[in-house]
């Protein structure tokens, strides 16, 4: 039996240890072996290393404290510097696997010689489901917004270890690297549901900053590109603007035409539960009510025993 590679989830926490325990559990829940788990804790509090290996058991932890926080774009670099895996992986630590993650990413990658590979992600907010993040790769519509969760990837390691997250970026740092890994190779898509990208409170950082905040740098990363975005790009995305409007618009002209036919059906079964009403009061609804009765006693008669 030919030898399964090696693959390496990066783990960065920080203070979280309830919901880093989740999502340990969910790597040790994978169908697929060989797997160990680099988990960067990043100047958070002191973890019981044994309880975590513990909750991994057969999958290895190679386990590393930062003495101070260093950031998500520094804490995710010493990862992959220390990723002994040929694939390596992503998981925050507030997010979870579903069971067939790993294997569904090797084995297509394997099939398709593919360097990235990604596949549908499950958005829920504590708890319940809200969206689906799955979409064929699109390197214009990448420019513009980020639309695949890193847990949702996979990476060859000598591929993704000749990039490294951008440590000026506190936010997107994971956007700004998809954007110069997708200038170089195409993201092969897998239309299967295998993660879960949580949202607990306040506990994705994106949530919990100001608006100006996320404006400033969702601007820095665009200027960071603004090369990349050629007019070409802005007409195709003007476009498909302009595609999904008209969508939204016919959804919302059918849906007043609903609407329209059940305010109708509506009313029309109030005017005939009225006019039963009205019949039903009158003095010969009582009569043929009185009739009925009468002729039903006197068809029975005849069926009793003697």
């Amino acid at each position: 039996m030919d030898r399964q590679p090696l693959v390496s989830i990066i783990v960065r926490t920080k203070d979280r240890p309830g919901l880093l325990k989740r999502a340990l559990q969910s790597i040790a829940a994978q169908t697929y072996r060989p797997i160990e788990v680099v988990l960067v804790n990043d100047g958070g509090c002191d973890l019981d290393v044994e309880e975590l290996k513990t909750i991994l058991g057969d999958v290895s932890l190679n386990y590393i404290r930062l003495e101070k926080n260093t950031g998500r774009a520094h804490a995710g670099n010493v990862g992959i510097e220390n990723a002994k895996g040929e694939y390596i992986g992503f998981l925050d630590d507030d997010d979870e696997f579903y069971q067939e993650h790993v294997e569904t990413l090797v084995g297509y990658m394997l099939m398709n010689n593919s360097s990235v590979a990604y596949t549908s992600v499950e958005f829920k907010e504590n708890g319940q489901k809200k969206w689906i993040f799955g979409k064929k790769f699109s390197f214009n519509e990448l420019l513009i917004a980020n639309y695949i969760p890193l847990i949702a990837l996979l990476f060859k390691a000598d591929f993704i270890k000749s990039f490294r997250f951008d440590e000026s970026f506190e936010l997107y740092e994971d956007w700004d690297m998809l954007i110069r890994v997708g200038e170089v190779s195409d993201f092969l898509f897998v239309n299967k549901i295998t993660a879960i990208y949580n949202q607990w409170g306040n506990s994705q950082i994106a949530f919990n900053k100001p608006q100006e905040y996320i404006r400033e740098s969702t601007l820095k990363l665009y200027k960071k590109h603004i090369n990349r975005i050629s007019p070409e790009i802005i007409f195709d995305m003007r476009e498909e603007c302009y595609q999904k409007d008209k969508i939204i618009f016919e959804l919302e002209a059918k849906i007043r035409q609903i609407e329209e036919i059940k305010d109708r059906l509506e009313k029309e079964s109030g005017e005939r539960e009225a006019y039963l009403r009205t019949i039903q009061s009158g003095r010969g609804w009582k009569l043929l009510t009185r009739y009925y009765k009468l002729r039903d006693f006197i068809l029975n008669l005849g069926r009793y025993e003697l």
